[in-house]
């Protein structure tokens, strides 16, 4: 068996450059540290062998190709250190040996473009081509069974068991038959159905071959019966015919000598009585027409005084807010002429005072001059002189102290100055504080006051909204239903005109209208006629449900058969005419076929399609039964006479196919009396409809009415909108006031930080000037201390004792009158300020009175305008009122003569109907008479009607049947009573006016009938002809032949000979389908179960020899078991294995390190069937402990020495299983090992045992024979790594950053 003796990588993952890894020997251990790119290895390894890159964790081949480290260039671009990878390529070569010892290179590359290039002995291939290659290697790429990735050791142990089968049918080749054996499984299932198909469809025609021969038989006995049943009708017929002419001539004379003048004087006194009703109704209506008009004009004031409403009412409001805001304005300006009178005297006191104290300097500048006038006379111009002669003199011996004391002078002058201005500063800004204090106080009462009137109307808006909301919700309401309703009247209206509305209903047709009427207000439970209870589903189906119902039509239905007993002898003793009973608790319809339901796509039961109350069900069963509605004659046709089915089949236009197959109807006689029957329906859907039309149109005006009711939306609107522009004005008064309070309190706020910050200034300047005046004193000490001796002399001279006293006596009336002078100009600038600030306030508060001023004229001009308008609006409606006051009093007069009408009227009315009463009176005799010659004519329109309907062929004299009218209602019963009643007047009524449609000139030929059934008595001849019919009638509707028996025979014949060919045909075909089938699911089956074989034979070797220990001898076990013995491959096989003295448990309950095992067996034993070249395991020991490692490193060790010893040379046996410093652990380890050498059935005796195509039972171990294996581990585990023949360790190059091998052929160094 060949072997992997070499990889090359190129740019592959984390291999940089081109490197060489090997060689690899039978049992070869891959180590290195976390990141070294061991993996990268294993991915290397299933790159080459054509793995998908998905499956070498990446999404895409160019994530394969080395990258290198990512470095920042100068101008701060990432770039990649090794070169633009998108230009890079990569490939992996694998050199492999096969058991010839002929070199094979597999490459795979990546192109700069990111695809595969795949080459064998540097020569580029197909993908095909290159699995081809693998696989003539036994290197199955979709098993992958000699592949084991990192962490998917245990996911082999537990998958499942589908997955387990598609394994095997990898590895045993059974897979390759899949897709035939699918499609040969198709064709073989295709192959029976058809011919069981065949089968059926030979076996039904067969059936219906001798079907048809016995319908044949029945047929020629039917019509021998029918013939003989036909002339025994036709003699009945003219047998009823007779009878019934003979009961007419004698009534007729009858009735022409019951006839007198009694009844004519009574025609013509209702004649008079109904003119005279005429009168009095038209006195009502022209009396109806006048109430009208005044209730016209009445609604029309009304709309004009609605329409007036809301603009009165919006006026009503304006005024009122116009007067609510002069009456504001007009408190704004009385507020705003108080604070202008305040201020204005507060000017005017500044302005007083300002004047005195002018005045008071002035007078102090006069009182100065004359002070220094009299002290420049007593101290003299000498004095003074020399004064200042000396003081010049001590200025120049002090001057030092002089200079300094000016100084001081100076700023004490300015530091005066200073502590006075900010003095007159802090006084202003608290006078300042002060007023804004005030203002701000106003102010704020004044916004309180307006928040106030804000909530307030604030309330108002939403009460407002409320009612409008309400009123609008109401309103569209109202309008919804005014829309639905005049939609529907629309409709109703629409489907009137359509509607053959037209149409007069005959005499008859009234008066049995009104005879229902009455019969239903004497007695209970009268339903009414059959045609107003039920009505068909669809319009088209009106032709056919009256040809159906028939005679019926106008049948009345009641409850119980006492009050039909009733109601006939009322309309006996009335001369109310004829009608037809349906009581419900005596009717007992037939049951209805479901099966007839199915009959055919265009047949439908005449039930099926009407509509009636599940009251009168028994009523309509009765008269329907089993009756079809057909689309068409020919479907009709094809049910009776192709399906043979016992119904009565009616076509849309009107053609009947009865039960004895007998034709009557169509299109020319369904236009006539059954379209006329039909047309009822339409009546009364034209009644219907003029009720909904009154009921809509009575709606309508409640709804108009409740509209009237509302209070309209102009009026809520305009009351919302004063509302809202008295909102806006408050709010913009509260915004105002709330400006000004903010401006003022800003202003305050502005003056505080102001006086804090004055306040330490005018100390800082007092405490400066008293340190300054300080240093005066003293300064001045030193200065008088030192003139002293230079002032002796002049102080002697003048008889002072000091310098001092002549400054203090003389010099402080000067020093005096400035500080006084300081004084005034002080106060004077003070009160200036002030002034100039009264001043300005009185400017703003003069110019706010103007303004006030002017916006309450305008406000006053606009509220005298607006309440004109409203006074010229309440005259307008005032007149309006009394108008429609004088309205309502000329409506109750008109309403008072409609009144009086009305009663005469009903007088009329009661005359009439005393008349009309006599006139029944007088009518009753002739009635009887009339009553009984309606029956004799009914009873012969009726013959007649027979004779058309059912076809029944009488010799005829004279006229044809064609000619007569189907119109069983209002053509023959009653015909005699609708002439006499419409000319009563006349004084003759001929007895001949008693007639049918077409009847008068059909005369039947008596001849056929026999001498004997004319002498007999009529009641027992017609009873034979009954009996005698009945029995023939029964006779052939038990027979239900076929008509087309004898056509359809050879037909049928023929087609079953044609369907025996097709049947033969069909079993061959089935026959090879499954023949072919056969030998393809042998061939699958014997696969998979040539590899299931043996794995379940080779499973449980290769998991004891992972298991044994001296402990545990036997090791564990492990089995595989079929879901499915007949068809395995379709099934799942599962996989069991328990560990060594532990009882049994699924897979996955199994721990980490067991599953291992066990997964490890199932791949061991999977390569002894179909053994790979090599195996690559990914750190499948990581789950596993020290001593299982051990006993893996053996296994492997054991199976890889023959390929070794094969190759090189023979091993010594029995060697140590792991080197493993460790003491007890060691020694338990290496008996492990031995036994696990010496016992187990190993994977080469399995190999040389069986290949993938030996037969099953030549599954035996063969040790003569050696198979070589080669193992290729990656693992961090010593226990495992130091049993290997060589080591390939992978490191990482910091500096080139890449992966570096390095590889060590152990055998070299003996353990």
């Amino acid at each position: 068996m060949g072997r992997l003796v070499q990889l090359e990588v190129e740019n592959f993952k984390s291999y940089r450059g081109h490197q060489v890894i090997g060689p690899f020997s039978s049992f070869t251990a891959v180590v290195g540290p976390n990141g070294a790119g061991k993996s990268n290895l294993m991915d290397a390894i299933s790159f080459v062998l054509g793995v998908r890159s998905a499956h070498l964790r990446s999404s895409q081949l160019k994530d394969l190709v080395y990258r290198g480290r990512t470095v920042e260039t100068q101008n701060g671009h990432i770039i990649d250190e090794a070169g633009d990878q998108s230009t890079r390529r990569a490939w992996v070569k694998a050199v492999y040996e096969d058991d010839e010892e002929r070199t094979i290179v597999f490459q795979r590359s990546i192109t700069s473009s990111g695809d595969s290039e795949y080459r064998i002995n540097n020569r580029t291939v197909l993908l095909k081509t290159y699995n081809e290659a693998l696989e003539k290697q036994d290197i199955l790429v979709k098993a992958k069974n000699f592949l084991v990735f990192q962490g998917d050791v245990e996911a082999v142990a537990s998958q499942s068991p589908k997955d387990l089968t598609r394994l095997i049918e990898q590895m045993s080749g059974s897979c390759d038959y899949q897709q035939e054996y699918s499609e040969l499984e198709r064709l073989q299932e295709a192959a029976a159905e058809k011919s069981t198909f065949a089968y059926n469809k030979k076996r039904a025609v067969a059936a219906e071959v001798q079907s048809i021969v016995e319908q044949a038989k029945e047929l020629e006995q039917y019509e021998k019966k029918m013939q003989l049943r036909s002339t025994l009708t036709v003699q009945h017929m003219l047998f009823k015919l007779f009878v019934a002419e003979g009961r007419i001539r004698d009534i007729k004379q009858d009735i022409g000598a019951l006839h007198g003048d009694s009844i004519s004087h009574a025609s013509q006194q209702r004649a008079q009585l109904d003119s005279a009703l005429h009168a009095q109704q038209k006195a009502q209506a022209k009396a109806y027409k006048a109430v009208n008009r005044q209730e016209r004009q009445i609604k029309l004031v009304e709309q004009n005084i609605e329409t007036r409403q809301p603009r009165v009412v919006g006026l009503a409001e304006k005024v009122a807010h116009a007067q609510r805001k002069a009456k504001q304005i007009e408190e704004n300006v009385a507020s705003a002429q108080a604070d202008a009178v305040r201020q204005r005297s507060v000017v005017d006191e500044l302005s007083a005072e300002h004047a005195r104290v002018k005045e008071a300097e002035t007078r102090f500048e006069q009182q100065c001059e004359a002070s220094l006038a009299q002290r420049g006379s007593q101290l003299g111009d000498d004095t003074m002189a020399e004064y200042n002669r000396l003081s010049e003199q001590l200025r120049a011996s002090s001057v030092d102290d002089t200079h300094r004391r000016d100084i001081l002078d100076r700023s004490i002058q300015l530091l005066t100055e200073a502590a006075r201005r900010a003095s007159d500063r802090l006084d202003a800004l608290q006078s300042r504080r002060e007023g804004l204090l005030a203002s701000e106080h106003s102010y704020s009462q004044q916004r309180q006051s307006a928040t106030s009137d804000v909530a307030g109307i604030e309330q108002e808006i939403q009460q407002a909204r409320r009612d409008a909301d309400a009123a609008k919700t109401e309103h569209e309401r109202l309008v919804r239903v005014e829309i639905e309703l005049n939609e529907k009247l629309a409709g109703v209206l629409k489907e009137l005109s359509q509607a053959r509305a037209d149409q007069r209903e005959s005499a008859r047709e009234a008066k049995l209208k009104d005879t229902i009427g009455t019969l239903q207000r004497i007695f209970t439970g009268v339903h009414g006629r059959l045609s107003e209870l039920c009505k068909p589903t669809q319009h088209k189906y009106d032709v056919g449900i009256a040809t159906v119902l028939g005679r019926h039509m106008d049948a009345i239905v009641v409850d119980r058969q006492a009050t039909a007993i009733e109601c006939i002898s009322y309309m006996k003793e009335q001369r109310a005419g004829q009608a037809t009973f349906l009581p419900l608790d005596t009717l007992q319809p037939h049951q209805v076929n479901d099966g007839l339901r199915h009959a055919h796509r265009g047949a439908r039961l005449a039930t099926d399609v009407m509509q009636y109350d599940p009251s009168v069900e028994a009523a309509v069963m009765h008269a329907c039964g089993n009756a079809l509605i057909c689309d068409t004659a020919d479907i009709a046709k094809y049910i009776c006479y192709e399906r043979r089915l016992e119904a009565k089949a009616v076509s849309l236009d009107g053609t009947v196919i009865h039960r004895s197959g007998l034709i009557t109807g169509g299109t020319s006689s369904g236009s006539g009396g059954h379209r006329a029957q039909a047309q009822r329906w339409e009546a009364a859907g034209v009644e219907n409809l003029r009720k909904a039309r009154d009921r809509l149109t009575e709606e309508l005006h409640d709804v108009a009415r409740d509209r009237r009711k509302l209070a309209k939306e102009e009026v809520l609107s305009s009351h919302l909108a004063g509302l809202q522009t008295r909102h806006h004005i408050a709010r913009e008064s509260v915004e105002a006031l709330s400006r000004k309070v903010q401006g003022v309190a800003t202003e305050r706020e502005h003056v505080e930080a102001q006086l804090r910050d004055c306040d330490p200034l005018a100390r800082k300047a007092a405490d400066e000037l008293e340190l300054a005046k300080e240093e005066q004193r003293q300064l001045s000490a030193r200065i008088h201390t030192a003139a002293r001796p230079i002032f002796a002399a002049f102080c002697d001279k003048l008889g002072i004792a000091s310098l001092e006293v002549f400054e203090k006596s003389l010099l402080p009336a000067t020093e005096a009158a400035g500080e006084r002078r300081l004084q005034f100009a002080t106060h004077l600038s003070r009160l200036e300020n002030q002034l100039a600030f009264e001043t300005q306030q009185l400017d703003e508060a003069t110019a706010k009175l103007n303004h006030l001023t002017q916006f309450l004229q305008s406000t006053v001009e606009t509220l005298r305008l607006q309440q004109a308008e409203l006074g010229r609006e309440q005259s307008e409606m005032a007149s309006l009122v009394a108008q429609i006051e004088g309205l309502r009093s000329e409506l109750a007069v008109l309403s008072s003569k409609y009144s009086d009408a009305t009663g005469e009227v009903h007088v009329a009315r009661r005359e009439l109907e005393q008349g009309q009463k006599e006139l029944d009176a007088a009518s009753k005799e002739l009635g009887a008479k009339v009553t009984e010659l309606e029956r004799a004519v009914a009873d012969k329109a009726a013959v007649l009607r027979r004779c058309k309907i059912e076809d029944i062929p009488i010799p005829l004299v004279r006229g044809s049947l064609q000619a007569l009218a189907l119109e069983a209602g209002a053509g023959a019963d009653s015909q005699f009573a609708e002439s006499y009643m419409s000319q009563l007047s006349l004084v003759d009524t001929q007895a001949s006016s008693v007639s049918i449609q077409g009847a008068d000139d059909i005369v039947p030929d008596y001849a056929p009938l026999p001498q004997q059934a004319r002498s007999g008595v009529p009641a027992t001849v017609d009873q034979k002809y009954q009996d005698d019919i009945s029995r023939l009638s029964a006779e052939t509707d038990a027979l239900n032949p076929n008509p087309h028996a004898r056509e359809r025979l050879e037909a049928a014949q023929a087609r079953l000979r044609d369907i025996d060919a097709e049947h033969n045909e069909s079993r061959q075909e089935a026959k090879d389908a499954k023949t072919a089938f056969q030998a393809v699911r042998k061939e699958r089956h014997d696969r998979f179960m040539r590899c299931y074989n043996h794995l379940s034979t080779a499973i449980d070797h290769a998991y004891k020899a992972l298991t044994q220990s001296p402990l545990f001898p036997l090791g564990g076990t492990a089995y595989l078991a079929l879901e499915d013995a007949e068809s395995p491959y379709l099934a799942g096989v599962k996989y069991h294995a328990m560990p060594p003295l532990k009882r049994f448990r699924d897979m996955d309950q199994l721990s980490g390190g067991e599953k291992t095992v066990a997964a490890l067996a199932l791949l061991f034993s999977l390569q002894t069937f179909r053994p790979a070249p090599f195996f690559v395991l990914d750190e499948v020991d990581a789950a596993l402990d020290l001593a299982n490692v051990a006993k893996l490193a053996n296994y492997l060790r054991e199976h890889a020495r023959s390929a070794s010893s094969s190759r090189d040379a023979p091993e010594p046996s029995g060697g140590n299983a792991a080197d493993i410093d460790g003491g007890d652990n060691a020694a338990d380890i290496d008996d492990a090992g031995d036994v696990a050498d010496s016992s187990h059935y190993s994977l080469r005796q399995a190999a040389r045992a069986k290949r993938p195509d030996a037969p099953v039972e030549d599954v035996q171990p063969s040790p003569t024979k050696d198979a070589s294996f080669q193992f290729i581990v990656i693992s961090l585990k010593q226990a495992l790594f130091e049993r290997a023949q060589s080591l390939v360790g992978i490191y990482r190059d910091q500096q080139e950053n890449s992966s570096r091998v390095l590889t060590v052929d152990l055998e070299q160094y003996p353990a």
